[in-house]
Formats: structure tokens, sequence, C-alpha cells
């Protein structure tokens, strides 16, 4: 079997080539029996828990939970070659008027490695791909304390809306724009 073709078994609907970027190979896949555990497996520095609004280290348990509620949100694996290195959790519509990322998890061992910025990087091509470039927007939400998450949102173009989601900061990336 040819490497593309192992891509084309094992990869997420619409089909994707990973991308490389400095050595990575990223690309997303489904969470499905094959990857479960490794998907919950997967944790963040005890220190980044209060990160998240239910207060844990291992958020894919929640995100999976809430995407098996919510059915127009999914839950993305974020796999550089072979091992999974965290999860994207979104809708590609929402209430807020755009497409929305619910969390952003790259597990502690990945982090620091440029993961998270290329994930969202895929991400805005992947919902501009699902809405077939009709979404204008992309929000997401960030605790105050959380500079790198403010960081890396605002490196990317993600503008404050001024808005809050409960305690957390509200930001938008126009589609449109970038």
């Amino acid at each position: 079997m040819t490497q593309t073709n192992i891509w084309r078994t094992r990869q997420s609907k619409p089909y994707q080539r990973p991308q490389t970027f400095r050595g990575m190979s990223l690309r997303f896949e489904e969470i499905t029996d094959k990857n479960f555990h490794d998907c919950i497996a997967l944790e963040v520095h005890p220190e980044q828990k209060d990160c998240f609004y239910f207060k844990s280290n291992r958020p894919n348990v929640m995100s999976l939970a809430e995407a098996y509620i919510y059915k127009d949100h999914k839950v993305l694996a974020i796999y550089d070659g072979e091992t999974m290195v965290g999860t994207v959790f979104y809708s590609p519509k929402n209430d807020f008027g755009g497409a929305w990322l619910t969390r952003l998890m790259i597990d502690r061992r990945h982090q620091g490695k440029g993961f998270g910025r290329k994930a969202m990087e895929m991400l805005v091509e992947r919902i501009r791909d699902e809405t077939r470039g009709k979404c204008a927007r992309l929000g997401t939400s960030y605790e105050p304390e959380n500079s790198i998450a403010e960081k890396l949102y605002k490196n990317l173009g993600f503008r404050p809306s001024g808005e809050k989601l409960g305690d957390q900061i509200m930001v938008w990336l126009d589609l449109k724009s970038c």
C-alpha cells in the first residue's frame, strides 16, 4: 500500500493531505474506537487545568462528551506522523454568527513545538472548506490568565470583541481577510 493510500484510509473526510511544517507532518483524524484511549490519555500540565472551566488536566473526556450532546460540534485528533499530539473541538457554525473553536488541546509532552499554531492554521482552512467559504469568522475564548492562548490567538490575527463568555475573553478571526 502506498503512503497516499494509507492517508486516505486513515484520514477524516474530507480528505486532507498532511501538512509539513518545521519537520512536522500534521493531519487531523476523527476519534474512533481505534484512537479513543490515546485521545483521553492526553493531558495538559497540571498548572494548566485552570484554563478549562471544568478544571481538568485531561480535557478531551469533556470535549468528547460535549460533542456527543452538541451534534454540530466535532472533535478531531491532531497527529504528527503516527503520534497523537492534541485535539481540536470546534463547530463550523454556532449561535455567535460564525465558526467556533471550543477547545484546542496540545498534550503537555508536545507543547512549545508549534503544533498549536499549525493546527489552528489547518483548522481555518478546514472551516473554509466545510463551509465552502461562506463562514466569515472564527471565534474562541480563553481565560484571562492564559497568556499562552492570548499570544497564540493574537499572532494568528484574532482580535478581542469586547465580549465575554463567562469570565473568558472572546476573540474573533476575520476569515475573509486572512
